[in-house]
């Protein structure tokens, strides 16, 4: 059942429509004022639906689809969308997190909600418009004339992998320029900004990039972190990475660098923490090293950190939705303001799929006892359904009671089967010698690959 989807679809088709949420996120006063064939709700939707069509053809569509006896241009849609800010997907994705949470039917690990944070780059459309609010990229050559400029955002995530619900997001500037005064961010301090947005019971998983005593001071009454270290991490924490270490399992007093103690003290943060090493060792023989905030045993026991944070695997799939199966770095437009637009709209997409096949998902876990493996919803199939009954579901006032019954039933197509610990094929043709990820790549890009939502 879709229990939790006819609430979120009137929500949010119910939000678009209220003034002080069009006020709110209208770009000048005099816009979306008259009726017009491209009014606030309808530019809205069409965004969130986004194609990998040309512009026209999409708009065509959707013309098509809703029966309306006008024709658009794509320079009307253009002109359009430039009234209308980012912040709406923003506050939509932030509503739909919370909604999804709302009912507390949700999946946890031990009591916990299991987040994890990354971030990504993304290659942008390299007009002057975007260079405004991001700095290019040098791109050096020995040839001169083939250096060149690369548009690029750094976005980052914070990210439930049980849920799949992304809880916070940003687009940011990645470079720094000596033209102007941009900031550029790292990964730890948007990291550190996302811990607003997590709660005493939630556990937050990072890769090897993120740990500093800074980020765990930062974390402190806030929330709990598990974090992998790199050897040169914490020097305290070294002899771990011996892999026979007679100590697998360590808490350790750590003192803040002097460099950053005077700035602790006055965000009122500590300067000594007490931080808790765990060795962990792969199947392959590698040997890691975990840091958290979590030092009770109790709460979690040594045993339990590697299949812990094996889950953070999540986030980097979440990344490849993104970025592959929704062409996020396709851009629907080349200004700064159509790539945040594409950006936030694409992640409320992401959380209002999770809302709506949430339940359906659990149904296929309670069948497992019926079937040798686990089966999930394919996200192809989701979405492209999503994509397709958009306007029906965020738009039209049909009731959408028995459109979602018929939706229920093509989820359930070509469902997903989870086999447990298989290994993926090698990356090394060991005949050749040599790597197979670019030839894989191309027969892919030109053979198998399939758009979702056209």
């Amino acid at each position: 059942m879709l229990k939790k989807t006819p609430e979120i679809s009137g929500v949010f088709k119910d939000k678009k429509r209220e003034e002080l949420f069009q006020i709110k996120h209208k770009i000048g006063i005099n816009s979306f004022t008259r009726v017009r064939k491209l009014g606030f709700d309808k530019i809205m939707t069409m965004m969130i639906k986004k194609s990998n069509k040309s512009l026209q053809n999409s708009i065509n569509d959707t013309q098509l689809a809703l029966g309306e006896d006008i024709t658009i241009s794509n320079s009307a849609y253009t002109q359009a969308r430039a009234k209308l800010n980012y912040t709406a997907f923003e506050e939509f994705a932030q509503m739909a997190s919370e909604i999804f949470y709302k009912d507390g039917e949700y999946q946890t690990y031990k009591g916990f909600r299991i987040l994890a944070v990354d971030g990504s780059i993304v290659t942008l459309p390299n007009t002057e418009d975007v260079k405004k609010e991001f700095n290019p990229m040098k791109v050096k050559c020995q040839i001169k004339d083939y250096a060149k400029d690369v548009s690029q955002a750094r976005v980052s995530c914070l990210f439930d992998v049980l849920n799949s619900i992304a809880l916070d997001s940003c687009i940011m500037n990645k470079n720094g320029s000596e033209e102007n005064d941009l900031i550029a961010y790292d990964e730890r301090t948007l990291a550190m900004q996302h811990f607003e947005y997590c709660q005493d019971d939630d556990l937050v998983l990072m890769d090897r990039g993120y740990p500093s005593f800074e980020l765990f001071a930062a974390a402190y009454n806030k929330t709990k972190i598990v974090c992998r270290i790199r050897t040169n991490s914490f020097s305290k924490a070294k002899f771990l990475f011996a892999t026979h270490s007679e100590k697998k399992d360590v808490i350790l007093e750590i003192n803040a660098p002097k460099i950053i103690k005077d700035d602790l003290k006055s965000l009122h943060l500590p300067t000594k923490l007490k931080i808790r090493f765990v060795q962990v060792i792969l199947d392959n023989g590698t040997v890691e090293v975990l840091a958290t905030n979590v030092v009770d045993n109790e709460v979690l026991k040594t045993s339990e950190f590697k299949e812990l944070y094996s889950l953070r695997w999540g986030i980097e799939t979440y990344f490849d939705l993104i970025k592959n199966r929704l062409s996020l770095e396709n851009f629907t437009g080349q200004s700064a303001l159509a790539v945040k637009q594409d950006f936030f709209a694409t992640i409320f997409l992401t959380n209002y799929e999770s809302a709506m096949t949430y339940d359906i998902n659990q149904d296929l876990k309670e069948k497992t006892k019926e079937n040798k493996y686990i089966q999930k919803i394919n996200k192809a199939v989701s979405f492209n359904i999503i994509k397709h009954k958009v306007f029906d579901l965020l738009y039209l006032d049909e009731p959408i009671e028995d459109m979602l019954q018929k939706m229920e039933k093509l989820f359930l197509t070509n469902t997903i089967v989870i086999r447990p610990n298989r290994k993926s094929k090698p990356r090394l043709d060991k005949d050749i010698h040599k790597s197979t990820i670019a030839t894989n790549s191309i027969n892919h890009l030109k053979r198998k690959k399939k758009n979702v939502g056209n």
